[in-house]
């Protein structure tokens, strides 16, 4: 079977990425499996059942889980990680994937601190980010809740848009009207982190095309967007604001406008 180049590789995810379809899953090599195998089983010794209960009722029953605190699993993860092997890019997609399929909640956290650890590798080049944006997106759309949504938002995808912005601003132009709820939402929040540095124009046109919508995690995406660029240039929001207050729910506007 002829070997596929990087660049065949990289326009067909570029069309996954820009489109509906997810990715499809690929098979985890034998280091990430043992990777999964060791991690569950630190999980598992010290999982408490009662923790695990009230986590999944506050997650409205969506997920199981271990049980763990948060820093109970990052001291785990901590040690898990000092004892692998280096992974290169497509061995942290596996293991992403491998975790994504896994039923406790804390191992797609796993996922997502890995990935943000060594977003770096994941971005190495503009093909490779493109690849990692593909898998990204079928994570996004899986499983998919705030928590895992939101972490996965600035540190990730709005990274690699900084990274890579003629390539990954289109992706961006394309998610904003997608059908999927979660990839609107990443789309208008990917520039949380930007401060400063926030495209206003990207945000405030986001902002006016999804302005009409019910949906409650799409209208507080709207706030929180443009509550925390306030902080940073409170005439142009204030502006906004006022210019499309008829296009803004009153929930949105009292979400961009709290610390005013």
């Amino acid at each position: 079977m002829p070997k596929v180049s990087k660049v065949k590789r990289g326009v067909a995810a570029i069309k996954r990425i820009t489109g509906t379809k997810p990715p499809k899953p690929r098979q985890g090599t034998n280091n990430v499996t043992k990777i999964v195998t060791k991690l569950r089983k630190e999980y598992k010794v010290h999982a408490c059942p009662v923790s695990a209960a009230g986590a999944k009722k506050y997650m409205r029953n969506q997920f199981e889980y271990f049980g763990l605190t948060a820093p109970k699993r990052r001291a785990i993860d901590k040690q898990v990680i000092a004892s692998l092997p280096s992974l290169g890019a497509e061995d942290i997609w596996d293991l992403m994937q491998l975790l994504w399929q896994q039923e406790e909640r804390e191992c797609q956290h796993f996922a997502i601190d890995y990935a943000i650890k060594y977003r770096s590798i994941l971005s190495c080049d503009a093909d490779t980010c493109i690849q990692s944006t593909d898998v990204i997106k079928g994570l996004l759309t899986a499983k998919s809740w705030w928590d895992t949504v939101d972490a996965l938002t600035p540190d990730l995808v709005g990274y690699f848009v900084t990274k890579y912005p003629q390539q990954m601003i289109p992706v961006m132009d394309q998610w904003i009207n997608n059908d999927n709820m979660w990839l609107r939402r990443v789309a208008i929040l990917h520039q949380l982190k930007y401060k400063d540095d926030t495209d206003k124009e990207r945000l405030f046109r986001y902002c006016v095309l999804r302005g009409h919508e019910k949906e409650f995690f799409i209208k507080k995406a709207i706030g929180w967007a443009l509550r925390s660029y306030f902080r940073h240039n409170r005439p142009a929001v204030m502006e906004f604001v006022k210019k499309n207050e008829s296009r803004r729910t009153p929930f949105s506007i009292k979400e961009a406008l709290k610390h005013a």
